[in-house]
């Protein structure tokens, strides 16, 4: 009952301060208040309604479109139907697996903003006892082109845009993946249907989620955020009051953090004095002065954006690139009648270097690490671990379990060039084909569930542009007694942990296709693990937000 009141109260002292169109210029959020759907529809949707993998999701028609989303001016041909339908699906896996991501970043367990606690909700009791939801202040002092606060993502929706038709199967359609468990109520019944604040998240490319959404021309990307759900701490974005005539001076504006959109930060258009109260920009900025704040975010929360960005990498690591129905299946069938290979050919002469499995062909290196390599990036990384994200096989969605998952690191290969040297020497490959070094750490009960490091054909991630994972490299940094293996159970092979031993596999051929014997897992972990693990590509490292220069350091005075 109290939380119900909460959100009533919420709604009639924000809902009307909600009711604004920021125009979409340049990187600008476009926020607008949506209500619900009908009962009527809402009953439609809810017996629809289709549990997804990220725990909840529906598509449905949406309400008009706004006026910042162009409607398409031109007809398809209706045989582009099955071209759309790839698409749209290859999208909605990716909406599903950024949901999965934000909503884990969101969970106080698993990653607190620190950074973007600059603001608190002043709340107090009416007269009834109620509680009486109050403005959004600052709580320290806060520069120009500083972080206030987050803005919290409750759902994402992905609007396909096709044409109007009255053809039902040509009309535009909206998929939106939320916490069905959770949230379910909110979408589906209207008695707790509240208001859902829109953003519409604009995706350059130089945004990690750019490259897995498909058509960009017919899919919107957008963000929900619900004012009944709970305030978490560094999470207030949509909360504070918009400018008006009674508030005309703003002193923040939303946008989608650098690399990690869609996850989007409330920034200081102004300085900003501890004790004053937040209000969100009615008015859209100049371009050159929305560039201007990104570069300032950017520069000021390097390590922060490179957390964050990691994160967002691994949901789009999950999703393969679109394809026509086709090709697809041709690609199954071929890859099924004919043998793989060639592979990506290792140094033979490599110093160790033995197979301990054939077709698949794997290799391991006794002692590619000493001992005190090992200890020193322990030493080195333990400072900087975060939580990992896994891929679900059976979903395809970037997963973390709170009670099961690992925690890792990213490593500059200036700051390990001695490793590099190792590596590149017995892949038979330049340091700019490895993607970027982690450390991963697991304690007992930590997992990595049974996955694939490849994909067949050719992808953008993580700093890699049309291009495929060959070869797999890992590295034991400790001996483990107990649990910890890594098993490949398509063959019947399990590793035991052994400090300093390099693991090698091949989770693709030459001709990009995916070699899935390869599948393997980190068994649950009974005594702590620690492992370096990196992949080569075919092709150089090309996007430039993913440079080495980049990478926040460790501790750049020790060199290993």
């Amino acid at each position: 009952q109290q939380h119900d009141s909460s959100y009533r109260m919420m709604a009639n002292q924000t809902v009307i301060c909600y009711l604004i169109t920021i125009a979409l210029l340049s990187s600008n959020v476009l926020l607008t208040a949506q209500a619900l759907a009908t009962p009527a529809a809402r009953r439609k949707a809810a017996r629809k309604a289709k549990k997804s993998s990220s725990n909840g999701g529906f598509a449905r028609k949406p309400r008009p479109a706004a006026a910042a989303i162009a409607a398409p001016q031109t007809q398809q041909p209706t045989t582009n139907n099955a071209q759309y339908d790839a698409q749209d699906e290859v999208a909605k896996r990716a909406v599903s697996s950024l949901f999965s991501v934000c909503a884990h970043i969101q969970d106080p367990k698993l990653y607190q903003p620190k950074w973007a606690d600059a603001c608190v909700q002043q709340n107090s009791e009416s007269g009834d006892g109620s509680p009486k939801i109050g403005a959004v202040m600052a709580n320290r002092d806060v520069a120009r082109g500083q972080v206030l606060t987050l803005f919290p993502i409750h759902a994402l929706g992905l609007r396909m845009l096709r044409q109007n038709s009255d053809d039902e199967a040509l009309k535009d359609t909206e998929f939106v993946a939320y916490d069905q468990d959770a949230d379910g109520e909110l979408f589906t019944t209207s008695e707790k249907a509240g208001l859902r604040l829109k953003l519409n998240i604009p995706l350059d490319k130089s945004q990690p989620a750019h490259s897995i959404l498909g058509n960009k021309k017919r899919h919107v990307l957008s963000s929900m955020f619900l004012p009944e759900k709970q305030p978490k701490p560094g999470w207030l974005g949509g909360r504070m009051k918009a400018a008006s005539s009674q508030y005309s001076e703003s002193n923040c504006i939303t946008v989608p953090l650098p690399g990690a959109a869609p996850l989007c930060a409330v920034v200081a258009t102004k300085d900003v004095k501890e004790g004053e109260e937040i209000i969100q920009a009615m008015q859209p900025l100049k371009p050159s002065v929305m560039d201007e704040l990104k570069g300032s975010v950017a520069k000021e929360y390097r390590r922060e954006l490179a957390t964050l960005q990691m994160y967002i990498e691994a949901a789009c690591e999950t999703v393969q690139p679109s394809s026509s129905p086709s090709d697809s299946s041709s690609g199954q069938q071929q890859q099924q009648q004919q043998q793989l290979g060639p592979f990506h050919q290792l140094n033979q002469q490599y110093p160790g270097l033995k197979r301990i499995h054939q077709d698949p062909d794997i290799y391991s290196i006794d002692n590619f690490l000493t001992n005190e390599e090992c200890d020193r990036l322990i030493a080195k990384s333990q400072p900087h671990l975060v939580p990992c994200l896994v891929k679900n096989d059976k979903t395809g969605i970037a997963e973390q379990d709170p009670v099961r998952t690992s925690t890792n690191t990213n490593v500059p290969q200036s700051e390990v060039p001695s490793i590099v040297e190792k590596m590149t020497n017995v892949a038979n490959c330049c340091a700019d084909q490895l993607e970027i070094l982690q450390v991963l750490n697991y304690k007992k009960g930590q997992e990595f569930i049974p996955h694939t490091d490849g994909f067949s054909g050719k992808f953008d991630a993580c700093g890699f542009e049309q291009a495929s994972r060959q070869v797999t490299i890992f590295c034991y940094l400790n001996d483990v007694a107990e649990g910890g293996s890594t098993n490949f159970p398509e063959i019947g092979l399990a590793i035991q942990p052994k400090k300093g031993t390099a693991v090698i596999h091949f989770p693709a051929d030459l001709e990009l296709r995916e070699d899935t014997r390869t599948l393997h897992q980190g068994a649950p972990a009974v005594d702590e693990k620690w492992l370096l693990t990196t992949w080569v590509w075919n092709r150089p490292r090309s996007d430039e937000m993913y440079a080495e220069s980049r990478l926040p350091p460790l501790s750049s005075g020790d060199i290993i």
